[in-house]
């Protein structure tokens, strides 16, 4: 009897690896007591005010504002201004933001788990969650670590439509891409990381295709708001200088943390991760960490300082969401070294130990960093101390000035505290002028209103000497009277900003 062996071809299998809740869940709490440690007790600041400012309008208020200042912020402002309809305060300002970071924390682990397994997403989940510039962008009243949760989702939703080749994660992939774009137009940076991804991965002609989709529905979601916006652009970037080789080395040291031995632990775990060898594994995912995480973590900065080289548009916040990929190759690199050293039997143990060691340097060594991010100092001004200083001091009919008019964003924010007091420049408020921080009397007009004051409050920058060139002809006129026909009585210096007295002579 002669047998005959039929060879039946095989086919790749799926991977298919389950994501321990624990994995998720500790990374995500971690995140969010981080984020709510005295999450409402600092002043709101500049960044805080416009978002307040443009948030707490009529609808009908916000569009018309949209179409002459910060288009590129619309869907942000839309969802803040749900919420401060339900409670208008700081804690409710900046709880999305804790938000956003708690759900990229849990993303960042389920990326590692699915790319190198539970221990390694567990640390990558970890140390995202204690790094001092997450605290610091997770309490803060403006989209951006919004637009971090959105481009970890959708870096999520590569690597399970490159694990499994279904459709439906790349609808899920050109879900999340839109709507982080639509939070920020420079989230549009982020397809092309992934797009290097696929490259380095080999990715078929199916997986382009599907990319190239998804891609395209990204841009087509900015389109209207980046036409809005591009008129724009003029006034809301000039502050912008053009990067050199400082910004870079000032990225990687804001990324890694900034204490130096910190730092350098991160960056030489992840420099681990590129030159280690790799373990053996049966289940080796299509993408790997370094495939997907290196070029997160390199491309998009790296476009934005290129093109801000011709047209200077480039800020460290702008590409906040490439830090998860600093974090997985930390967390892969400890992975590896940790394998080469310790004998077969002994590493789950010894893993995970080291890494919960790991975990706590990170965020041991920075307390003192994670406490300077919930004070005023952490950013630029903070506009609570003035504000209360005013009420403290000022007197029911004074008047109060602003130099530059851009000052009033501390009177927009804490309206309650100004109460009583006479903005003698004002001629339209915020919400019906279309501005954030509304419009001044013609100078003809503020001359006359401000000669008929007898005390003037004047808010300024932190160091003013009340003697700088203007451009406005209103703001030089704010100079004149008060040198001609005031004298100051007093000045009181505070972060971000100065109160000055002004008595008639």
């Amino acid at each position: 009897m002669v047998t005959t062996e039929v060879k039946i071809p095989l086919r790749p299998v799926p991977l298919v690896r389950r994501t321990p809740v624990a994995t998720l869940l500790l990374p995500a709490a971690t995140m969010a007591l981080l984020g709510l440690w005295d999450l409402g007790r600092r002043g709101m600041w500049s960044d805080e005010a416009a978002t307040w400012s443009a948030a707490r309008r009529t609808p009908s208020e916000l569009w018309q504002l949209l179409g002459s200042i910060d288009a590129i912020h619309g869907l942000y402002y839309l969802l803040m201004h749900g919420l401060l309809a339900l409670r208008p305060d700081a804690f409710m300002l900046r709880l999305p933001s804790v938000a956003g970071m708690v759900l990229a924390a849990a993303l960042v682990s389920a990326i590692g788990t699915r790319l190198a397994g539970a221990r390694v997403g567990l640390v990558a989940g970890m140390i995202f969650a204690v790094l001092p510039l997450v605290s610091l962008y997770a309490q803060e009243g403006r989209s951006h670590a919004l637009v971090v949760a959105g481009a970890t989702a959708a870096t999520y939703f590569l690597v399970r439509a490159c694990e499994t080749g279904e459709a439906r994660w790349w609808r899920w992939y050109a879900l999340a891409t839109a709507l982080t774009v639509l939070l920020h137009a420079f989230a549009l940076l982020l397809p092309a990381a992934h797009a290097v991804t696929l490259l380095l991965s080999r990715s078929s002609a199916r997986q382009w295709r599907l990319w190239s989709v998804s891609a395209a529905a990204a841009v087509v979601a900015v389109a209207p708001v980046a036409w809005m916006a591009s008129g724009q652009q003029e006034d809301a970037l000039t502050w912008i200088p053009e990067p050199g080789w400082e910004a870079v080395t000032r990225l990687v040291r804001s990324f890694a943390g900034p204490s130096g031995w910190v730092a350098c632990l991160l960056l030489l775990l992840a420099a681990a991760s590129l030159v280690a060898p790799r373990r053996p594994r049966l289940d080796r995912p299509p993408v790997s960490v370094v495939t997907v995480a290196l070029p997160l973590l390199v491309v998009p900065p790296a476009l934005l300082i290129a093109v801000s080289q011709i047209d200077p548009v480039y800020d460290q916040r702008y590409v906040l969401y490439a830090l998860p990929g600093l974090c997985l190759l930390a967390a892969s690199g400890l992975d590896r070294l940790t394998g080469l050293v310790l004998f077969r039997g002994a590493m789950p143990l010894a893993m995970s130990a080291t890494a919960a060691m790991m975990v706590s340097l990170v965020l041991g060594g920075q307390l003192g960093a994670h406490h300077h991010v919930r004070s005023g100092e952490s950013r630029l001004d903070d506009l609570l101390p003035m504000a209360q200083m005013i009420r403290q001091e000022a007197k029911p009919g004074d008047a109060v000035l602003f130099l530059a008019s851009p000052r009033r964003k501390v009177a927009v924010t804490y309206p309650e505290m100004f109460a009583g007091l006479h903005d003698v420049a004002l001629d339209k408020p915020a919400g019906p002028s279309g501005t954030l921080y509304g419009t001044e009397l013609p100078p003809r007009r503020l001359k006359e209103a401000l000669s008929k004051a007898q005390r003037v409050w004047l808010l300024d920058r932190e160091d003013s000497d009340q003697r700088r060139v203007f451009r406005s002809e209103g703001e030089r006129v704010k100079q004149e009277v008060l040198s001609d026909r005031f004298h100051r009585e007093g000045v009181e210096r505070l972060h971000g900003g100065s109160v000055h007295l002004y008595v008639r002579n």
